[in-house]
Formats: structure tokens, C-alpha cells, sequence
């Protein structure tokens, strides 16, 4: 189960938004216990792909650098990405297959002429395929 706090929830949409009619990223920090992921926060990433930013996202690697560095002093982990599909639906491409490791959870939000329409989540199971993972937004308390 996936759990993404209000807040983290909200700053996802507003990241799409905000990049539409490119693709945003970013990095989830939280915790995993077995199958279940919390997300603390989702922490909004640089997309420096400049060829094709509406189809695709190349997170910045310095953020990323940042993100996990500051979560480990949190003691927490990167469990997982986000990123939006501008005018798509909110289901990964083969794109996003191909480059997705089995261990992190990854949060795909429609946005559609520049509206929030919705967001899942997947996972990568063994056989390289995406099932949708079953996700739950609710509000997760914050611990600093």
C-alpha cells in the first residue's frame, strides 16, 4: 500500500501544473515497511531533458544527489519518483518501463490543458511488467 500525505499529494499537482506543457519530476522520501510505502515528501526535481520535454523528463542528477543526501540525515529513504504526462493519461509508457527499477514506487499525474485529471501509482514487478500498484492519498503526518 501506498500512502502519499495531503501535502505531498497537493505538491505533485502543483508541479504538473506548473510545468505544463512539460513533464515535471520528482523524488519521493519516506519510509518502506515489507509492501507498505509512506511518503513523507515529495520533493519537486529539476527536468533537464531540453529535446523533448513534453514526452520525456531526465531528473536533474544533482537534485537527486541532494534529495537522498538530505533524506539519509532525515533517516529516511528514496522510496520512489513522480512525474506528469501533459495531455496523456496517467499510465506509463514504454519509456517509462524501461528505465524503472523494481524497487522504488512511481507516481504518474495526468494533466490535461493544463488541469490536474488524476495521478496512479506502479510498481515493476519481476517480469518487467507495470501492474498499478495500490495506492491510497491519505493524510500522513509529517515527522520532522
Amino acid at each position: 500500500m501506498l500512502a502519499i500525505s495531503a501535502d505531498g499529494r497537493r505538491a505533485i499537482v502543483a508541479d504538473a501544473e506548473r510545468a505544463y506543457p512539460h513533464e515535471c519530476c520528482g523524488v519521493f522520501v519516506g519510509r518502506r515497511s515489507g509492501d507498505d510505502i509512506e511518503v513523507v515528501r515529495a520533493v519537486p526535481a529539476a527536468n533537464e531533458n531540453t529535446d523533448r520535454p513534453a514526452v520525456w523528463y531526465d531528473l536533474a542528477p544533482a537534485d537527486f544527489e541532494r534529495i537522498a543526501r538530505e533524506a539519509r540525515a532525515d533517516g529516511l529513504d528514496v522510496v520512489g519518483f513522480y512525474h506528469s504526462h501533459p495531455d496523456h493519461p496517467a499510465r506509463p509508457s514504454e519509456g517509462d518501463r524501461s528505465r524503472a527499477l523494481g524497487s522504488y514506487v512511481y507516481v504518474i499525474a495526468a494533466v490535461e490543458k493544463g488541469q490536474y485529471k488524476e495521478m496512479t501509482a506502479w510498481t515493476l514487478d519481476d517480469d518487467m511488467a507495470f501492474p498499478e500498484h495500490s495506492a491510497k492519498f491519505v493524510a500522513v503526518p509529517i515527522r520532522s
